[in-house]
């Protein structure tokens, strides 16, 4: 199937049509996902997080030269090439119908699923960032594609003061 086309399949076809979203700190964020399924049952919709293998947001303030090698040394997905085992990952939420259940560690947090599949993350922490996948689970409809993922990287301001700010010189 080619990226952009719709799928009309039998099969559970989950999309995320973004691969990346960038956010403000302590801002709300809308991660989209949509599914298409021929089943009549009502799905159970996850969205899990795994963390970056190599902090994104570190990275973002580090300059090049000082890394001792350029970014394009470490290949465009270093931050995502590396084994399960060495990152944490969890569930985030799980939705089915109007019933929703928070993972123990987002608790007490403004997390929902809206629209179907989108998750909304109220008030975004710097331990947000990191890859989002989008699971549908529909108990007869077990063939196709049940997940998609996206990467999400939270900013802060200090990341406008400080690249503003690295060209000053101190008399």
């Amino acid at each position: 199937m080619n990226r952009g086309q719709i799928c009309v399949c039998d099969a559970v076809h989950v999309i995320v049509r973004e691969k990346q979203r960038y956010a403000m700190l302590f801002q709300s964020v809308v991660l989209p996902c949509q599914y298409q399924t021929a089943s009549i049952q009502t799905p159970v919709v996850q969205w899990w997080y795994k963390s970056y293998c190599r902090d994104r947001t570190r990275e973002s303030f580090t300059l090049p030269e000082t890394l001792g090698m350029q970014a394009s040394e470490l290949g465009p997905e270093s931050h995502l090439d590396c084994s399960d085992n060495s990152r944490t990952i969890r569930v985030v939420a799980s939705a089915q119908g109007s019933s929703l259940t928070l993972a123990e560690h987002y608790k007490g947090r403004d997390i929902t699923i809206i629209n179907k599949a989108d998750l909304r993350i109220g008030e975004l922490q710097w331990g947000d960032s990191g890859v989002y996948f989008c699971k549908v689970v529909i108990a007869d409809d077990l063939e196709g594609k049940n997940e998609a993922q996206l990467e999400l990287l939270v900013l802060g301001t200090y990341t406008l003061h400080f690249h503003q700010n690295k060209n000053i010189t101190h008399d």
